[in-house]
C-alpha cells in the first residue's frame, strides 16, 4: 500500500502518514468492510482517496503561502509614513470603540488572551465575545478603508 501511496504523492514521508490514516479510517469502521465484496479494492480506494486530500490540503496550503507571500511583498513596499498614517488611524479608531469592544481588542491582542481566556476573565460567553470582536473588527476595517480610499 506504501508503493501506492508513494507513487501518487512521490513522497515517502507523506505515503506512510497516508497509509497509517487509511489503517485507522478503515479499522474504525471495520464493521463496514464485511459488506464490501472486494476488500483489497476498497482498501485502495480508500488509500488513493486520502492521497488526494493530502494533495489537496498541499495545494491550498501552496496557494495561502503564494498569497502571504505577495501580501508580505505588498506591505513591505509601503512607505514608512503610509504605515505610521495608518498606526496612527487604527490606534484612533481603536481608542474610540465602545469600553467593552476596546477591552476586548486588547484582551485578544495586547494581552495575547484566547476566546476561551477572555471568556473566563469576563464571564461572556465565546459567541458574544466573538460577536463583540466581530463588530470591532468591521468598524477598524471600515475606518482603515476609507483611510485608504481617501489616499
Amino acid at each position: 500500500m506504501k508503493q501506492t501511496a508513494a507513487a501518487i504523492l512521490h513522497d515517502d514521508d507523506l505515503a506512510a502518514d497516508a497509509v497509517q490514516d487509511t489503517v485507522v479510517q478503515l479499522w474504525s469502521h471495520r464493521w463496514r468492510l464485511g459488506l464490501v465484496k472486494d476488500k483489497r479494492g476498497f482498501c485502495f480506494k480508500a488509500l488513493k482517496n486520502r492521497c488526494i486530500d493530502i494533495l489537496r490540503q498541499q495545494q491550498r496550503i501552496r496557494r495561502h503561502q503564494t498569497c502571504l507571500e505577495y501580501e508580505f511583498q505588498t506591505i513591505s513596499e509601503e512607505t514608512d509614513s503610509i504605515l505610521e498614517e495608518r498606526n496612527q488611524i487604527l490606534e484612533k479608531t481603536i481608542s474610540a470603540l465602545p469600553p467593552q469592544q476596546r477591552r476586548l481588542i486588547e484582551m485578544k491582542y495586547i494581552e495575547q488572551h484566547s476566546i476561551r481566556e477572555i471568556s473566563q476573565l469576563t464571564d461572556l460567553s465565546e459567541t458574544n465575545i466573538r460577536t463583540i470582536l466581530s463588530r470591532a473588527y468591521a468598524t477598524i476595517r471600515e475606518a482603515l478603508q476609507t483611510s485608504y480610499n481617501t489616499q
